[in-house]
């Protein structure tokens, strides 16, 4: 975060709305304010400054000292008084344009940031990082990405986009029997819904799956759309992502409405009938469609209660959670002593990246528990496009959300219009703390090459020292402290020297990626350092959100909990649902974007047999409870 001095307050305070409704001796007043009463308890230097060395003196002041300024004015006014020195009543002017300035520095929110909440100084020690279960086996990716589409394929991949959100009207048809009146053609226009651009995402990201998968199956042949409407094909493509992924039916459903899609787009101006029953291929797929639907119908029970216990949280155990996490934004690590595994007494300042990494996923972490909405509306945040901060009456700050774009909105349903809401008031602190200082301090490393290489604690020199010490030790020489053997250090300097060079060489493809991506939130890329910068992925989003949790849960609890952000939602949903607060939770559905069915089932989905009758087993006989 940019340092704020005296001196940059009273511009920017100069060109505030406040500070055209104070007299015009203002700034003759607060000069006289702070120049001799509060200034020389600030600074012993301050001690009868000339007004031409005001100005200069203000620029080097750090302006959070002014905090508590009212009382420091009060306590020396009050021995000038004594003194003899002053009048009480000179000391009004000074100390009500005093006040006035205080005023309009504590609403700023960056004032706020110069005194966040106290955070540990030391992060929690952890005894060892959580396991991925059994059951989530990470798998290599095999979707493309649209950089890896051939030119034609993109080019009917736009035609077929602009189809979907259409709804098939950016298409001219032609006439079966051209002697059909209009009215008659348009009466047989065929059957589709246009779409909301986040719905066509998921029909992309199935396109790129399934042309991943057929490049590697068969690598010699030609990729094109139509490829999906092949039964045979989707077929053998599910059977491939069930029995190696350790996905279920649900993957075919989901491919094969996309598949469906795409034979409607092909064959749009073939289809006289409404249902389109005209086109056997559409029947064909929705008949594979059907048979899949059945299969995971077969399935859901069990993966319902697998969902359930992965889900064994409850809300004040989330956030303790979040509390926890909170600890792990401090600027020092516990070490770890290096024989025994066991926390020393010595702790590690942290790269300045770990620290503005862990306030991201805390911040993210506590963004979904207290405001669970969908992921894909956090993943797309933006400040003055999607997020925006505002004052109340009283002027409190809040923030608010507004998306034109989202999951429920569609152009024929009572849903289609915006999605408007506030965020809960305990979040505004720690959005100020990103938005004002990590953010922006970020943004500002990035910039050159020197900050990007602070940013990861290293020093611009670091390749080249890293040279020499290889070179040193090839030649015999060691640095005294070093007791392992020639050859080990020399290993354990070349992947140091790995990583500084690949560092350094992904700067300009950070740097890029984050100049263009205004998202609130974004990848740090802590592996693969070109994704820095980038918006985050849905993957790469619930994994981060996962691991937050394992880890904490394994800290707090003894056992590592793998919650994933949409799991949140139903907890929320099962909390709110606690007796007596039967009349907020219409208004809480309305929040998260749930309808009360919706929220009745995800409630239920978590709720025991013995959570549902514990309220009920003594007296559940007497009438009129």
């Amino acid at each position: 975060m940019e340092q704020y001095t005296l001196g940059r307050a009273l511009k920017l305070w100069e060109t505030s709305i406040d500070a055209k409704n104070v007299g015009i001796n203002f700034d003759k007043y607060l000069s006289i304010a702070l120049r001799q009463y509060v200034f020389p308890e600030l600074d012993p230097v301050a001690q009868n400054l000339k007004s031409e060395e005001f100005a200069s003196f203000c620029e080097r002041l750090p302006v959070a000292q002014l905090n508590g300024a009212l009382d420091i004015f009060d306590r020396q006014f009050e021995k000038a008084v004594e003194k003899g020195r002053t009048s009480r009543s000179t000391g009004r002017n000074y100390r009500s344009t005093l006040r006035q300035f205080i005023q309009w520095l504590e609403k700023q929110a960056w004032w706020h940031c110069l005194f966040p909440d106290p955070i540990a100084t030391v992060s929690p020690f952890r005894e060892k990082s959580p396991e991925l279960p059994k059951t989530r086996e990470r798998h290599s990716p095999y979707g493309l990405s649209k950089d890896n589409l051939p030119s034609h394929i993109l080019k009917q991949v736009a035609e077929f986009k602009e189809f979907r959100l259409t709804g098939g009207r950016s298409i001219r048809r032609t006439a079966s029997n051209p002697k059909q009146s209009r009215e008659d053609r348009e009466a047989r226009r065929p059957k589709i819904d246009a779409i909301q651009l986040s719905t066509f995402k998921n029909d992309e990201d199935k396109i790129l799956a399934f042309l991943g998968w057929y490049a590697q199956e068969y690598p010699n042949s030609k990729l094109k759309l139509e490829l999906l409407t092949d039964v045979d094909l989707l077929d053998k493509y599910t059977y491939w992502a069930i029995e190696t992924r350790g996905v279920c039916h649900s993957t075919g459903v989901s491919m094969a409405k996309t598949a469906i899609a795409i034979a409607k787009w092909l064959n749009y101006d073939k289809s006289i009938r409404r249902n389109w029953s005209d086109i056997p291929l559409i029947l064909d797929l929705q008949d594979l469609r059907n048979e899949y639907a059945q299969e995971y119908a077969k399935e859901k029970e069990q993966l319902e209660a697998e969902k359930g216990s992965s889900k064994k949280l409850t809300h004040p155990e989330a956030r303790q959670v979040v509390q926890y996490l909170r600890n792990l934004c401090a600027p020092y690590n516990t070490s770890r002593d290096k024989k025994t595994g066991e926390p020393s007494k010595y702790s590690q300042r942290r790269k300045t990246s770990a620290v503005a990494r862990s306030w991201q996923t805390y911040l993210i972490v506590k963004f979904l528990v207290y405001c669970p909405v969908r992921q894909e509306e956090i993943r797309n945040l933006a400040l003055g496009k999607t997020l925006f901060r505002r004052e109340d009456d009283e002027g409190n700050p809040y923030y608010e959300a507004y998306f034109e774009e989202h999951k429920r909105a569609t152009q024929h349903s009572s849903h289609s219009k915006p999605r408007h809401y506030r965020l809960p008031a305990i979040l505004t602190p720690d959005l100020d703390m990103w938005v004002y200082k990590w953010r922006p301090l970020i943004e500002e490393l990035v910039r050159t090459p020197e900050g990007w290489m602070e940013l990861w604690g290293y020093k611009l020199d670091k390749v080249e020292r890293t040279h020499q010490k290889i070179k040193a030790a090839q030649q015999g020489i060691l640095p005294k402290l070093v007791k392992s053997s020639a050859e080990e250090y020399i290993q354990y300097q070349e992947w140091r020297l790995s990583g500084a060079e690949r560092r350094i060489n992904a700067w300009e493809i950070a740097k890029s990626n984050f100049e263009v991506n205004n998202r609130l939130f974004f990848m740090f890329g802590k592996h693969g350092t070109e994704a820095f910068g980038k918006p985050f992925e849905v993957d790469t989003f619930w994994e981060t959100v996962r691991r937050a949790f394992a880890i904490a849960t394994q800290s707090l609890f003894g056992e590592a909990r793998w919650i994933n952000p949409h799991a949140l939602r139903h907890i929320a949903e099962k909390h709110i649902r606690q007796p007596g607060r039967e009349d907020i939770t219409e208004s809480f559905g309305t929040l998260i974007g749930h309808s009360k069915k919706m929220g009745d089932e995800y409630a239920a989905q978590i709720t025991s047999e013995y959570e549902l009758i514990a309220e009920l087993a003594d007296d559940w006989w007497i009438e009129n409870m």
